[in-house]
């Protein structure tokens, strides 16, 4: 359903363009030149540095950031980028004029319009940025947190190495009824979640109507590349747990293809 309405989204906000022109980035040092690391929006990446861009091609991330915006997301530019030297390309969401919202508990459909833009959201940025020159199109991941981590695990779009999903079961629940994987069964892919989740673990009250197991068990038994990571005590924010850092940057590590 959300990867059928990809066009139709996409139409409908005629700003679709911002949230990739204003994505929130990361550059490693000696990237361009750069003597360290640089971090802002796309826009001002251009503006600063133009397309002065060698021939060589990076890594990249394509990050699908919570329904708070980049805040966690941030914490793993940073260490993705400084630690692996790849490229971290999050579109901002909240670019789009007159997006919907929700305050959870509410009704399935206002948490529909939203995922039917996240998912979109994939579609187009991944084709956008797949043209840029400096991205290398074997080496492209695709990460998402809590509202875009469940579009990171639904979305159909194709070219990616692997994904990552944070702070989001892979199962249904309150936010989304119908849920299934995008993916196939061979790609590498990574979910973390923590059991103590205030949105989406067991015991979650929005959950209490729902038969949830509180992580992608079930879901995943049959994905060969597939790793779930279940940390105790661990709430939504996966940014305060300590072994978060190196469940990802060793998936990384593990899949990306060394040129």
């Amino acid at each position: 359903m959300l990867n059928n309405s990809i066009e139709e989204t996409m139409k409908k906000y005629k700003n679709f363009n911002d949230v990739y022109k204003y994505a929130y980035v990361g550059f490693p040092k000696g990237f361009a030149g750069l003597s360290e690391p640089f971090y802002g929006t796309f826009e001002d990446f251009n503006k600063e540095y133009g397309f002065k861009i060698e021939n060589k091609k990076f890594p990249t991330i394509l990050y699908i950031h919570g329904s708070s915006g980049l805040y966690r997301g941030d914490v793993y530019r940073r260490y993705i980028v400084e630690e692996l030297g790849f490229i971290f390309f999050a579109p901002d969401s909240f670019r789009l004029k007159n997006r919907p919202t929700y305050l959870s508990p509410t009704k399935s459909k206002y948490y529909t319009r939203v995922h039917k833009i996240r998912v979109a959201e994939i579609s187009y940025n991944s084709k956008k940025i797949k043209k840029l020159p400096f991205v290398d199109k074997n080496n492209i991941f695709l990460m998402g947190n809590s509202e875009g981590g469940l579009a990171v695990a639904v979305s159909k779009a194709k070219g990616f190495k692997g994904r990552i999903v944070t702070a989001f079961s892979c199962e249904s629940s309150y936010f989304y009824k119908k849920f299934k994987i995008g993916f196939k069964k061979s790609c590498p892919f990574l979910n973390i979640i923590g059991t103590d989740d205030e949105f989406f673990s067991k015991e979650s009250e929005l959950n209490s109507e729902y038969k949830v197991k509180g992580n992608g068990i079930k879901t995943l038994k049959k994905y060969h590349n597939a790793k779930i990571v279940i940390l105790p005590k661990a709430k939504h924010d996966l940014t305060q747990n300590i072994y978060v850092k190196d469940e990802i940057l060793s998936f990384l590590k593990l899949w990306v293809t060394v040129q």
